[in-house]
C-alpha cells in the first residue's frame, strides 16, 4: 500500500503540473505567430519543472518497487541535458521515420488488417 500511495501522489502532482501548464498555455499555438508574455513563459517553465520532478518521483518509486532500474529520470534543463538523459538522437529519428512510414501506409488499423491477410496467405499456401 505504501508504494501505491506514493505512486498515486506522484501521479497527482504530475497531473496538477500538467493542468497548470495547460491553463497557462491556453490559446498559444505553435503554428501561429502570437506574442507570448514573458511572465507566462516563466510560469510555464515553473510548471514544466514541477511536472519533471513529479515524473521523476514516479519513476523512482516504480524502480524501487519493482527492483529494476529501467525508467531513467528526466534531467533538469541545462547545457548537458542530452548527455545526462542517455537517449540516442539517432535512434529517436529512426523511430520517427518508421512512425511516419507506418502512418503513410495507413497506420496501425490498416497494418493489423494487412497482417491478418499475410497470415491467411501463408496458411493457404501450406
Amino acid at each position: 500500500p505504501d508504494a501505491a500511495d506514493d505512486l498515486r501522489a506522484a501521479q497527482f502532482e504530475f497531473e496538477r503540473a500538467a493542468a497548470g501548464l495547460s491553463k497557462i498555455t491556453t490559446g498559444v499555438r505553435r503554428d501561429l505567430p502570437v506574442e507570448i508574455l514573458p511572465s507566462a513563459q516563466k510560469d510555464a517553465l515553473v510548471k514544466w519543472e514541477e511536472g519533471r520532478v513529479a515524473l521523476n518521483k514516479f519513476f523512482a518509486v516504480l524502480n524501487d518497487t519493482t527492483g529494476l532500474n529501467e525508467l531513467k529520470p528526466v534531467p533538469a534543463a541545462g547545457p548537458n541535458q542530452n548527455q545526462e538523459y542517455g537517449r540516442s538522437e539517432k535512434r529517436y529519428f529512426e523511430l520517427m521515420k518508421k512512425t511516419k512510414l507506418c502512418q503513410n501506409r495507413g497506420g496501425p488499423a490498416l497494418s493489423q488488417a494487412w497482417g491478418q491477410l499475410m497470415v491467411s496467405g501463408y496458411l493457404q499456401d501450406s
